[in-house]
Order: structure tokens, then sequence, then C-alpha cells
């Protein structure tokens, strides 16, 4: 077998895998290196005995780059916008691309929190999962993983100022000098005004953050009183069941002494 070969067989292992519900994982990747053993590929074999079992985040992001493709490439796209507008000093595309990466990131926490519900995890699991989805969408090797649903580990975007929603300011053509006591103070009142920018945009992201997990605990609470009502109505539909057997029984009794 040729490395491309072994590489092709390996990828394909990987997606089986990372498409698997967590609980199944380990099962099934030790199945996959025992089948690949007894047929003499050892190498192979050993290459997926190592691979770990992917954290419930991780996993939901890696099922959200199958299931949700188009909100995925949208986000995969802002976040190499974002680099790009950083690199060239341009607010205006970087207001964009922040745009088009906040919208992918509501559709997609939307789909992680349906998920998450199915295997039975809460809103910690779903935010984590948004953040890696957002720190993988910043670098070509992350956009490159996720983009084919293969991360392993849970992921936190770099901490730069641009991600507060501030690009580098685009180098300004040289102007005439003027006197250094006067460009000394336009730089101050520039860098106040920056700086105050930041911390209402910061301010504005941690608002952003509390409201998303307020809803998912709300989401949760309701999923956990539909739960209980459907207990209820099984249980009412049991007693009518019940009820509709004794009644026969008695209107057959009748009829036999009639």
């Amino acid at each position: 077998m040729t490395g491309h070969q072994a590489v092709d067989e390996l990828g394909e292992e990987l997606d089986r895998l990372y498409e698997l519900p967590p609980n199944e994982f380990t099962a099934a990747r030790d199945e996959a290196a025992k089948r690949l053993r007894a047929d003499g590929r050892r190498e192979l074999a050993a290459e997926v005995k190592r691979l770990r079992k992917p954290a419930l985040p991780v996993w939901l992001a890696n099922r959200l780059a199958h299931e949700r493709e188009l909100d995925l490439k949208r986000l995969l796209k802002a976040g190499e916008a974002l680099g790009s507008s950083q690199a060239a000093g341009s607010a205006e595309e970087f207001a964009e691309a922040r745009r088009e990466e906040q919208h992918a990131l509501e559709r997609l926490a939307a789909a992680a929190r349906e998920l998450a519900a199915r295997e039975g995890a809460g809103a910690p699991a779903v935010e984590r999962a948004v953040l890696t989805l957002r720190a993988a969408s910043l670098t070509a090797e992350g956009r490159e993983l996720l983009g084919r649903g293969r991360l392993t580990e849970e992921l936190e975007p770099p901490g730069f100022d641009a991600l507060s929603g501030l690009p580098p300011a685009r180098p300004a053509k040289r102007k005439k000098p003027q006197p250094k006591k006067d460009d000394r103070g336009e730089r101050r009142q520039a860098a106040e005004a920056a700086r105050e920018r930041v911390k209402e945009l910061r301010a504005k992201e941690r608002e952003r953050a509390k409201e998303a997990r307020e809803a998912a605990r709300d989401a949760d609470r309701a999923e956990a009183e539909a739960a209980k009502l459907r207990a209820t109505a099984d249980e009412a539909a049991a007693s009518v069941a019940t009820a509709a057997e004794a009644r026969a029984a008695a209107e057959a009794e009748l009829r036999a002494l009639e």
C-alpha cells in the first residue's frame, strides 16, 4: 500500500469514527484497530488505536461540519476575511466579516443546542463548542480541520484586539509636519477614543454571551417541562386504556347475564 493510499484510508476511518456519538467512539475505534491488524495493516491500526475520544464540544463542532455545511462555510469564509481585513487595516471589510461571523455562529449555536439535547448535554458544552468553532475559523489549519469535521481538541480564539471589533488603522498618507505638542495631543485623543470603543464592544460581547447562556438555560428548562408534560400525557393515555378495558369487561358481563 502506498503512503497516499494509507493516508486516504486513515481519513476514511477518521470520518467514520468522528461521526459516531461520543459514547460509541471508543468501542468503534478499538474494533477498527483490531480489524486493521487482522488484515496485516499494523501501522494503520496503530494510528487508529492512538485516536482519542473527542470531548463533547469537539464532537458537536465536528457534527455541525457535516450537518450544517452552508452555515459552516459561511463561518469559515468570515474567519478568513477577518484575518485579511485585519492585515489590510480595512475597517469596513472587518465590520462586514464580523457581521457574517456573528450570523453564522448564531445559526450554528442553535443547531448545537439541538444536537446537545439529543445527547443529554447542557449549555456549557454548547458554549465551548461555539468557542471552538470560532477559534478554528480564524486560522488556516483550524479551517482545514473543521471543514473536514476532524477537530481533535477544544480551541479558544486568539486574544487580539481585532476580535473586539477594532481593526488596526490603515497607514495614513504623510502630511505636512505639525508641532509636536499638537501631534501628541491628537494621538492621545485618538488613543482614548479607540480605548473607549474597545471597552464598549467588549462589554457588548459579554452581554451577548450572557444572553446566549440565559437563552440556552431557558431552552433546557422548557425541554424538561415538555418531558414532564409528555409523561403526564402518557399516564393519562394509559388510564384511558385501563378504563376502556374495564368498561368492555363490564359490558361483556352484562351481556352474559341478560
